[in-house]
């Protein structure tokens, strides 16, 4: 009898039947792990529990807390929620999967939803999980999928699948109905045990799961009022344009001069950064410090550099500091849990010097400020500055909304300006655009661009990225007086012109290859579109390249 050998991720090796289903290896080592596997990965492709497997090789299993896993989980909570919805309120109830909000998903049902009410569809959803119901890939035409998403009202699917080139496509079934899911479920509904649900509005509910770094255990929600409310601004302008998911995008581009949706995107966007600028100078009696925060790849620099243009046509003159400039020697650097030097905290900065720096410049005093020598890991001290009448500072940087850096200044004092590109854009109403994944290519592109990294370097570090963001910036948030959106309508189709020649870069034996994999299948969706029309001080410029401000 034929036989294999899986080596598991902890080094241990063990025999198999050759053919052995994932499912009957995972019940041999299940003691093992602490958590439900969801799928497996083996010669870098995501494997399910009824595939079988054929050769020897490392094999690794993949629970809520790995990066794989946890996508897969929520795409089928998503899906098992969306079920439930259907079941308790009608098969006519239109779901509407919007972004990410506080460890979860938004998401707008057209019906009002009570406490009553949310509390059957979450007693459904359980149930479901303790039937432990399959989710059935099947493959068909894209032609008969489009014909039955149009029978059953689904347009928004329809849409999607039109600009799609593949002659075949994966479909789910589950309960009954068929779904067009750009991604993997979990074999069946068992191992969807951790979620909650938020009632927000009437007809606004937050999906809430773990993260893979909350051990499996739901979060208390907290709420993100300015957040929300510049998300939906930004809808209620994609409603005037008709364009409310990529379908309706690459409709808009093909019927269109894509030069106009271009324009009309950074005008609005620039009338937003004015209309900040406004408020600042109403304000400037109190306001002598404008602090600047996002997360990576936000276009913070960008952003601060053109409010500074609107600042001067009004009559201020800013004076700009960057955090950046700011950090410790390189060998004094703090170390993480891994030891390694942890560039993302805020103890990464010297932030004796940066208090002691402010309040001279505050009180009208000289200061030699550093530039941060990135090549030689050291501050240099060679520009100096002095905020005289008019003057207004502006800092820049990761944890700039962070007051263990002002807390000697009045808050009255300060301005605080939160930057992150919050897309309204979805593929369809049930496939979400993670606003963490616009991010990622913008950074991808521009690391490749200006420092030579590869994609997968970038998409290596990303997870480091992120988790310092999670301490440093998402935790502040809140604190800022106004939240900026610089996502951008048509930049998706700009971004796939770059970031796709990036991606398929990535082999099929690197170990970024899924995640290289999964950001292709997602701007397949879209239609390219070309940067000749995008102007010199947009913020896609800093990434693309091209920027009037890299002069």
């Amino acid at each position: 009898m034929d036989t294999i050998t899986l080596t598991f991720e902890n080094g241990e090796k063990k025999e198999y039947i050759k053919g052995i289903k994932l499912k009957e290896v995972i019940e041999s080592v299940k003691e093992n792990y602490p958590y439900d596997i969801i799928a497996g990965v083996f010669k870098n492709h995501i494997i399910n529990y009824e595939d079988p497997l054929t050769k020897s090789g490392k094999i690794f299993l993949k629970d809520i807390n790995s990066k794989i896993g946890n996508q897969i989980y929520e795409l089928g909570l998503i899906y098992l929620f969306e079920s439930s919805v259907f079941d308790i309120l009608g098969k006519d109830t239109k779901v509407n999967i919007k972004h990410s909000l506080d460890k979860g998903v938004y998401c707008e049902v057209d019906k009002p939803v009570s406490e009553d009410v949310l509390t059957i569809i979450k007693d459904d959803m359980k149930d479901k999980v303790n039937k432990a119901i399959p989710f059935i890939k099947i493959e068909t035409s894209r032609l008969e999928a489009i014909e039955y998403f149009k029978k059953i009202g689904r347009i928004d699917k329809a849409k999607t699948l039109f600009y799609n080139t593949s002659d075949y496509i994966p479909l789910y079934k589950f309960n009954g109905l068929y779904n067009y899911i750009i991604g993997t479920l979990p074999n069946d509904t068992s191992v969807l045990k951790y979620f909650d649900l938020t009632r927000i509005n009437e007809k606004g509910i937050v999906l809430r799961f773990p993260g893979i770094r909350d051990n499996a255990k739901v979060m208390k929600y907290t709420d993100h009022p300015k957040y929300m409310e510049s998300i939906k601004e930004y809808s209620e302008w994609g409603k005037i344009l008709n364009i409310n998911n990529v379908g309706d995008l690459n409709e808009y581009v093909t019927k269109n001069d894509p030069a106009e949706l271009i324009n009309l995107s950074e005008i609005m966007q620039d009338y937003k950064l004015l209309s900040i600028a406004e408020n600042i100078v109403l304000n400037k009696e109190d306001i002598k410090l404008i602090l600047i925060s996002g997360p990576s790849s936000s276009g913070k620099t960008t952003t601060s550099k053109k409010l500074c243009l609107y600042l001067k046509t009004l009559g201020i003159n800013p004076i700009q500091l960057s955090l950046d400039d700011y950090f410790l020697n390189r060998e004094d650097t703090p170390l993480d849990e891994y030891g390694q030097k942890d560039y993302e905290s805020i103890a990464a900065i010297d932030i004796e010097l940066f208090r002691n720096h402010i309040g001279k410049l505050l009180k009208g005093e000289k200061v030699l400020t550093p530039v941060f020598d990135f090549v030689e890991g050291k501050k240099i001290f060679k520009k100096e500055i002095q905020i005289k009448e008019n003057d207004i500072l502006i800092i820049e940087g990761l944890h700039a909304l962070n007051d263990t850096l002002t807390k000697d200044i009045n808050k009255k004092n300060k301005y605080k300006i939160y930057i992150s590109p919050l897309t309204f854009l979805n593929i369809d109403n049930d496939n979400r655009i993670k606003m963490t994944d616009i991010r990622l290519l913008r950074r991808m592109i521009r690391d490749n661009r200006t420092r030579g990294y590869s994609p997968s370097q970038t998409l290596e570090n990303w997870h480091s990225v992120r988790k310092g963001e999670d301490k440093g910036v998402f935790a502040y948030q809140d604190e800022a007086d106004i939240v900026f959106n610089s996502s951008l309508a048509y930049e998706l189709g700009v971004l796939r012109t770059y970031a796709m020649p990036l991606l398929f870069s990535v082999k099929e034996d690197d170990k970024e290859y899924l995640t290289a994999l999964r950001l292709i299948e997602f701007l397949m969706t879209v239609l390219p579109i070309p940067s000749d029309y995008v102007p010199k001080i947009s913020i896609l410029r800093e990434f693309i390249g091209g920027s009037y401000f890299e002069k």
